[in-house]
């Protein structure tokens, strides 16, 4: 990083002197770190928005694509582990895969360990359309690498990890892992 680099402020720095003012007992580092994360957080959510409404997606029916693209080959689910994945009722999950299976992004097929069941399946329409989003997406959060270099990467990404940990070992985990 360039002296001028490190020169440089952002809002937060200007935010942390006048909370300093207010709240002398008040630890910048962590106050610094935790708001620039934040902050971070809301360029991205905002570029996820904007990606998935290119494709006129929702964030709901992005994140059932997303979970069926994670549970790998052959991209199907059953709406329960959906919904529990996802946090949501049965009737959010019935609802969501509803509009997605006329959509055609989604395929419900009989569940052949579950006679009076069903399996959610991504079709090659849904499959495109998220590989698209993820293509789009990313050139979008190249960004990191354009301000950091590898080694940067690497040493955010390790000091990220002990943050995620530390807050998983405190509160739990944020989302549930499919079995």
């Amino acid at each position: 990083m360039t002296e001028s680099e490190m020169e440089q402020r952002d809002t937060i720095d200007e935010k942390l002197e006048i909370w300093l003012r207010e709240i002398p007992d008040l630890d910048p580092r962590v106050e610094g770190i935790v708001d620039r994360i934040a902050i971070i957080q809301k360029y991205i959510r905002r570029t996820h928005d904007e990606t998935i409404e290119k494709f006129g997606l929702t964030w709901g029916e992005a994140q059932v694509l997303a979970s069926l693209r994670y549970g790998g080959a052959p991209y199907h689910s059953t709406p329960g582990r959906l919904g529990s994945e996802l946090g949501l009722s049965s009737g959010a999950v019935t609802a969501r895969l509803d509009k997605m299976e006329e959509a055609g992004m989604i395929r419900r097929l009989p569940d052949p360990a579950d006679r009076r069941g069903v399996v959610v399946e991504l079709t090659d329409h849904g499959r495109e359309l998220w590989e698209q989003t993820v293509a789009v997406q990313a050139e979008k959060e190249s960004i990191v690498s354009r301000a950091l270099g590898e080694a940067e990467q690497d040493q955010l990404n390790d000091l990220l990890r002990r943050l995620v940990l530390a807050f998983a070992t405190e509160y739990g985990p944020v989302w549930k892992r499919r079995a």
